[in-house]
């Protein structure tokens, strides 16, 4: 079995699982905001829902080096044997803080690395963004137009992610304030407007995925 072949399999099930747990996510979300549910219940549901998020969370650091390692193999993206492993250096490194990020026990610990998760999150989109539309004008190392548009896509799903964070984060005290009995029906309101604030963004990541998946298999 060769290395395009494996990377081809992942690089596909990385899409399946980001767009189906998304997804999933999605649903979980209707049962949090749900004000007939018991507070147990939706604390039940908010766990399923940050369950599913691990999904495209996982999902999104490892896109790209499978995508781009298959685009080396291919001669449609000219990379050094050392440029791969620093790419998948980086990618490797992005998910373990992901990983501790999620299963982390300190919370002081799991903010401040949610911290570091989300300021290198706008870092690799200017660097990723701005080396694609500069290779789309000069097309010395990526030679095939659609790689850059598949590459300033997901630039796209990663800050439309931005958005949904910046939302939750807003959504998350009045959650504890739900929990604790406090506030309710300002708590349900504020929940409720967070949600459909989201709802843009997480279509737009479901558009995007769906837009690079019809590039990736040159249906467009």
């Amino acid at each position: 079995m060769s290395v395009f072949l494996i990377l081809k399999y992942f690089h596909i099930l990385l899409f399946v699982f980001w767009l189906g747990t998304d997804m999933g996510t999605y649903y979980s979300s209707k049962f949090v905001i749900n004000s007939k549910l018991t507070a147990p219940q939706r604390a039940t549901a908010l766990q399923i829902l940050l369950g599913c998020d691990l999904g495209p969370r996982m999902a999104m650091p490892l896109i790209m080096p499978t995508g781009i390692h298959m685009a080396s193999i291919m001669g449609a993206v000219k990379i050094s044997n050392l440029g791969l492993g620093l790419l998948w250096g980086a990618a490797l490194l992005w998910l373990f803080l992901v990983l501790k990020v999620h299963f982390g026990k300190d919370e002081t610990k799991k903010k401040n690395l949610k911290e570091i998760d989300f300021w290198i999150r706008p870092i690799i989109v200017f660097g990723v963004s701005a080396f694609a539309i500069y290779s789309l004008f000069v097309p010395t190392y990526i030679v095939a137009p659609w790689i850059s548009y598949k590459l300033l896509i997901v630039c796209a799903l990663i800050l439309f992610g931005l958005g949904i964070r910046h939302q939750l984060g807003i959504f998350t005290p009045a959650f504890v304030n739900l929990m604790q009995g406090k506030n309710i029906e300002e708590s349900n309101a504020i929940m409720k407007t967070r949600m459909d604030k989201c709802l843009p963004y997480v279509y737009g990541i479901w558009i995007g995925l769906l837009l690079n998946a019809a590039f990736g298999v040159h249906l467009i």
